[in-house]
């Protein structure tokens, strides 16, 4: 058997790991079924990852980042600030209910670090990512319009990383997609609320010709 590289074979075991919850959930994801998922003994296991927790730390590392550098990349700020922030909802919302399953085992990721003390780091580095970006977005969204935001752009991040989050949890709950789009719809109007137009700086009186 050809010789697999280690970081090589974490990968396909952070891959399997992901494929195994997403069927039956984190809890219910042993090592042994992790390991019979990607192809390899148990022992590849041990040689990749000290614990169970590690690979939850690099699966919820590479899920999130993922996701992240995906959203980022479907925004598209521009000119009409109310279109734009429609037009990045609708774009997020597409890029996170593609794969429900993908959301479900994140939250479930999220719930069991919160309860881990070894892990508890992990949920506040993945909230973190969210916000980082969205205030990025915010920041260009702001620019590309020529208008300045009237609350703090990590306070705005916060506000549309939580509808966000817990529209797709709700959406989880009943799948009522058409509900779903009319809050993203509405929030949208609102939000745009809380932007103003930048001030441009009066142009300077030329003295009158003697």
């Amino acid at each position: 058997m050809a010789h697999v590289p280690a970081e090589q074979r974490r990968q396909e075991l952070i891959a399997a790991a992901f494929r195994v919850m997403a069927r039956v959930g984190v809890s219910a994801a042993s090592t042994r079924a992790i390991c019979t998922e990607a192809g390899v003994p148990q022992s590849a296991f041990h040689y990749c990852f000290r614990s169970k927790e590690e690979l939850l730390q690099g699966l919820t590392r590479v899920v999130v980042a993922d996701m992240v550098e995906t959203a980022v990349g479907a925004l598209s700020p521009g000119a009409d600030l109310e279109q734009s922030i429609r037009n990045g909802l609708d774009s997020l919302w597409r890029l996170t209910t593609a794969e429900p399953e993908r959301q479900l085992v994140l939250y479930e990721l999220t719930t069991v670090a919160l309860r881990d003390p070894n892990l508890s780091d992990l949920a506040r580095w993945q909230y973190e990512q969210y916000f980082q970006a969205t205030e990025t977005f915010l920041t260009k969204l702001a620019e590309a319009a020529g208008t300045q935001w009237t609350l703090p752009i990590p306070v705005l991040s916060r506000m549309l990383t939580t509808v966000i989050d817990g529209l797709i949890l709700n959406w989880l709950t009943d799948r009522d997609t058409e509900q779903a789009h009319a809050v993203l719809d509405s929030f949208a109007t609102l939000f745009t609320g809380l932007a103003v137009e930048t001030k441009k700086p009066k142009a300077k009186r030329r003295p009158a010709a003697v």
